[in-house]
Order: C-alpha cells, then sequence, then structure tokens
C-alpha cells in the first residue's frame, strides 16, 4: 500500500509538473495587438506576414479593435487598414497597443503597454528617414566626399541614439539588429542613390568619380537576413543596390553612359544578378517581382513583356507569383496603344448592364476609383472637375472597383462632397480589374473618338498629362 501510494504521488506530482510546465510554454507563446483607429479608412485591420493577409481584426463601434497571437514566430509584422501599411514588432509576451490618425497617418502613430517602447524608437527611425530621403535629390549638386559626410554623421547620432536606448532598456537581440537595420541600410540606401541624384554629370561619370572605398559596406551585405525579410529599409535598400549592380555592369557591356530604367538589357541584368545573390526564396521572389512589375507598368515597349517575363519565370520559385505575373502581361499586351480597349462590362445607377464601348462617342478619359482609398478617390474627382472645364472635348469617366451597389457607391460619394456624374461600376470587379490591369488605382485610360488606347498608363496628377490631351486632340 505504502509503495502504490507513493507510486501515485510521484505520478500526480509529475503530470502536475508537466501540466504546469505546458500551460507556461503556451502562455509564453502569445501575445497581444490592439487599439483604436480614428478616421478609419476601412471596418477592419488586416495583419500582414511574408506578403500575405493572415488575419483580419474587425474594429468595433469605437473603432477600436483587439488581437491574440499564439503560437507565433516573434518578428516583423506589417497591419493595413484599407490604404496604408505599416510595420510593427511582436516578441513574446507582449501586449501591444497602437492609436493612430488616419489623416496624418505615420506622424500620429504611438504604442503603448509592452513592446511599445521599441515600436515607438522604430517609427522615430523610420520618420527621421523619411525626413531624410525628401532632401537628398537637393543633395545631387555635392560632391561624393560631402554627400557621404552629411548621411554619415546622421547614421552615427542614430546609432549613439539607440545606444543610449538600449543601455536604458533591456532589449532583445531581434530588436537590436532591427533598429541597427533600420539605420544602417537606410546610410547604405542614400548612397546607392547617389551617382542618380547627381544630376551635373551623367551615371556612368558619377560612378567613375566615385571614391575607391565608397561602396566599401557592400563586402558585409547580408542579402538573406530572414528577420529583415519583411522591413521596408532593408527592402528598399536591396531595390537601390541591384539597380546600381545592374547599371555598373549594363556601362561595362554597352556603349550608354546614362541611365534608362526602360532598358530591355538593362532589366535583364538585373534579374540575372538577384537570381545568383540571393539564395533566400522570400527575398530573392520579392526583388524578381517587383523588377518585373516596374518595367511593365512603365514601358510602353510591349514587344519586350515576354523576354523579361521569360526570364522572370525561370528564376522564381513562386508558383502564384509566376501565375500572377502571366496574366499580368497578357492584360498589357492587350493594351498597348493603337488596340481598342477590351469590352468589359459596368453596370449603370438603374443596375442596367452596359458595354464599356457604349460610353465612348468622343476621346475619352476613364479613371478609377475604391472605397479603401479616400485620398486618391477625393483628390481624382476633384482633378476631374478641373479638367470637365478644361477640356470639354473629353467625355471623363468614373468607375469604382469594387464590389458594392449603386446605393453605396451614391452614399460614399456623397459623403465625401465629389461629383456623381458618369459614375459606373465593374459588373465582374475581380475579372475587370485584371482585365485592364487596375494596379495601380491611379492609373487612367486615355481613349480616342474610337475607343482605341491612347495611353493605359496615364496619371492624371502627373505634369505630362494635359500634354498628352492636347497632343490627341492636335491629331
Amino acid at each position: 500500500m505504502k509503495f502504490n501510494f507513493l507510486f501515485s504521488l510521484i505520478i500526480l506530482t509529475s503530470f502536475f509538473t508537466s501540466c504546469k510546465k505546458d500551460q507556461a510554454d503556451i502562455a509564453s507563446n502569445q501575445a497581444y495587438f490592439g487599439g483604436e483607429i480614428i478616421n478609419p479608412n476601412s471596418n477592419a485591420i488586416y495583419i500582414i506576414k511574408s506578403g500575405a493577409t493572415i488575419d483580419t481584426i474587425y474594429l468595433n463601434n469605437n473603432n477600436r479593435f483587439s488581437y491574440k497571437f499564439t503560437d507565433f514566430v516573434p518578428g516583423l509584422y506589417g497591419f493595413f487598414d484599407g490604404r496604408e501599411y505599416q510595420n510593427f514588432l511582436i516578441e513574446h509576451n507582449d501586449s501591444l497597443m497602437l492609436r493612430l490618425n488616419t489623416l496624418d497617418f505615420d506622424e500620429s502613430l504611438v504604442f503603448t503597454g509592452k513592446g511599445a517602447k521599441e515600436n515607438n524608437f522604430l517609427m522615430e527611425m523610420y520618420l527621421l528617414n523619411e525626413l531624410e530621403d525628401d532632401k537628398i535629390l537637393g543633395l545631387g549638386q555635392k560632391t561624393a566626399e560631402e554627400f557621404d559626410s552629411i548621411y554619415k554623421i546622421s547614421r552615427d547620432l542614430k546609432l549613439e541614439k539607440l545606444k543610449r536606448f538600449r543601455l536604458k532598456n533591456e532589449t532583445s537581440a531581434l530588436f537590436d539588429e532591427i533598429a541597427e537595420a533600420s539605420i544602417n541600410y537606410e546610410y547604405y540606401a542614400h548612397k546607392e542613390l547617389y551617382p542618380l541624384a547627381n544630376y551635373k554629370i551623367s551615371e556612368l561619370d558619377a560612378f567613375n568619380s566615385l571614391p575607391e572605398d565608397f561602396y566599401s559596406y557592400r563586402e558585409s551585405i547580408d542579402y538573406n537576413n530572414e528577420a529583415l525579410k519583411e522591413y521596408s529599409p532593408y527592402l528598399s535598400f536591396l531595390r537601390f543596390h541591384f539597380n546600381n549592380l545592374a547599371l555598373q555592369n549594363h556601362f561595362k557591356h554597352s556603349k550608354d553612359s546614362v541611365y534608362d530604367r526602360l532598358d530591355l538589357h538593362y532589366n535583364l541584368d538585373k534579374l540575372k544578378l538577384i537570381d545568383e545573390t540571393v539564395t533566400n526564396e522570400e527575398i530573392k521572389n520579392d526583388l524578381l517581382k517587383y523588377v518585373l512589375g516596374q518595367f511593365v507598368n512603365i514601358s510602353k515597349n510591349t514587344e519586350d513583356y515576354d523576354e523579361m517575363l521569360q526570364s522572370f519565370k525561370s528564376k522564381s520559385t513562386n508558383t502564384k507569383d509566376k501565375e500572377i505575373a502571366t496574366n499580368f502581361v497578357i492584360s498589357y499586351k492587350m493594351l498597348k496603344p493603337g488596340n481598342k480597349i477590351p469590352n468589359v462590362k459596368l453596370l449603370n445607377k438603374n443596375e442596367k448592364e452596359i458595354s464599356i464601348y457604349e460610353l465612348i462617342k468622343k476621346p475619352t478619359i476613364i479613371y478609377f476609383w475604391t472605397k479603401n482609398n479616400k485620398n486618391q478617390l477625393i483628390s481624382s474627382h476633384k482633378r476631374t472637375k478641373e479638367l470637365n472645364v478644361k477640356y470639354p472635348e473629353f467625355h471623363i469617366v468614373a468607375i469604382n472597383v469594387d464590389s458594392i451597389s449603386y446605393e453605396e457607391q451614391v452614399n460614399i460619394l456623397k459623403h465625401y462632397d465629389v461629383r456623381i456624374e458618369n459614375e459606373y461600376r465593374f459588373k465582374t470587379p475581380k475579372q475587370s480589374r485584371e482585365t485592364l490591369s487596375v494596379k495601380p488605382i491611379l492609373k487612367v485610360f486615355i481613349l480616342n473618338k474610337k475607343g482605341e488606347i491612347v495611353n493605359a498608363k496615364a496619371n492624371m496628377f502627373n505634369i505630362t498629362f494635359e500634354q498628352e490631351l492636347l497632343g490627341l486632340l492636335n491629331q
């Protein structure tokens, strides 16, 4: 009996100890994230990881939200409010709360709770970096030594600030790595941009005139940093860096001396360099996708698209990216100047289906808007009000890209006090957005009176937009 009692006691003790340990392990692998959104752009907050939405959190009646991370990997995540995106760092047992006003998104964003000090420091660095980014073109006349000195002093001050922060607070190795990266990679990005910002001489001459040690940091670049793969300073640096590496290579085997971002061979070089240099699949695929997207979105040389696509598909390991890129290129080839705009179906205010061709009786401007981007919604409608007065020869059509009713459409427009004339919706939003490649939402179609495309990638806020309109009228 004594033996059985002791044996049972040992088993029970072991069981409860194990339960407590399991509960402690579970508790240590969770964290909380929440906050309040003032003037929300949508009714939800989207949590982003590795470019994908991992969860959707709906705001309550007070525009507040809360979310529990369980069984998660600590690191950088993103949140998207329907219009803007920002990173945040979440670690085990954090209870992170934010407050922001979407009218002044980044500048108003403040964190409280466990993990707040680290995130507020990262936001401070982000805002300082933004200010420096705005000044870079104004420093284009400086010599390389002067330019480097200005940004090096700034980098050193930030590193000193980080050092003081770490002495005052117990920080994790993960935070330390990310915080240093936010400072160093921003400095490196400015140096990569210098030859393109120097407007006194050609880019080739700018490269040739650099001090020998100007890019000495390149020897220590980590192209495959798993902890930084979500982080905009790191990703922005890599994009600028590969632009420069490819450009320097391009100058070696071509007769060019100036930067042409739409040169096919230069962009093929860029894809090749990324493929040869980066081994982390997520980082590599993100960079490859960015290069292809930029090229196709800007270049009007549709005959170059296939070669870029084939190079991209041979290097990317993301099957979904390759499928999307293929459809993207097919769509844009259909939208080349001279082709008729695809005959997508629209719904009018009476919920009647009509063809887009029915709207084209004279030169036409077609623009798009979404309820999820109120700044673009308001600014584009105000801009077209001006264009209506200046260019009565054009018919201006607005198309909403969301799956909403006409009543919802009108309520949104009335709420923002913008025009409601010539407003339509896609009958099949997802399919029509793909057919017309409505990304980014700023893109505008300029059509002649036959419905033929003059420009499928126009931007009504660009200084050349009105010149394009006048050019069409003068034909």
